[in-house]
């Protein structure tokens, strides 16, 4: 049998509809219509309300137990992650920053970037985070360039390039 809710909703439906609103992230939309569905008399089992907004029983569940223990206050306010340290200390952001943004830096790959912190500081970064970070944050590509092939006829490049589909 479904659980029934026995919780009295202290906002009025026109504060619940102007939250709604106003705000624009889905986790709290969600939060603010389970609400609003409880106030209007919509619903009156923990299932209903759960298949009508699409998330699960035991969600709902908590969304309930975290009004009624601590208001409609901590109940918009969604908690997110974010306390994870940077893997790089400040000091090496700043010598990438400027190693990348100096032009007459020679640096032309990853590779040679990560030797020369590991030089230049004594600690080694993991490429796959230098590179990571270099891409996300200075939206840099540094790349090696491809050896052409020793066979290659410098006088037929220079003919390729004279008989294109634009040349007069």
């Amino acid at each position: 049998m479904p659980k029934k809710i026995h919780l009295s909703i202290l906002e009025s439906e026109q504060d619940l509809r102007l939250l709604l609103t106003k705000n624009t992230t889905d986790r709290v939309r969600g939060r603010i219509k389970a609400l609003l569905l409880l106030k209007q008399g919509k619903v009156e089992y923990q299932s209903h309300l759960a298949n009508k907004l699409g998330f699960t029983e035991k969600t709902i569940r908590e969304w309930l137990k975290l009004y009624q223990s601590k208001g409609l206050s901590s109940l918009i306010k969604v908690r997110v992650g974010g306390n994870r340290v940077s893997t790089i200390p400040k000091k090496i952001i700043v010598f990438i920053e400027e190693q990348l943004n100096n032009p007459q830096t020679t640096i032309t790959s990853y590779v040679e970037l990560q030797q020369l912190i590991e030089d230049t500081f004594g600690e080694s970064i993991n490429y796959k985070t230098l590179h990571g970070y270099c891409n996300r944050v200075f939206k840099s590509k540094l790349k090696v360039s491809r050896k052409s092939h020793y066979k290659q006829d410098d006088r037929a490049i220079e003919a390729f390039k004279k008989t294109t589909k634009y040349a007069d």
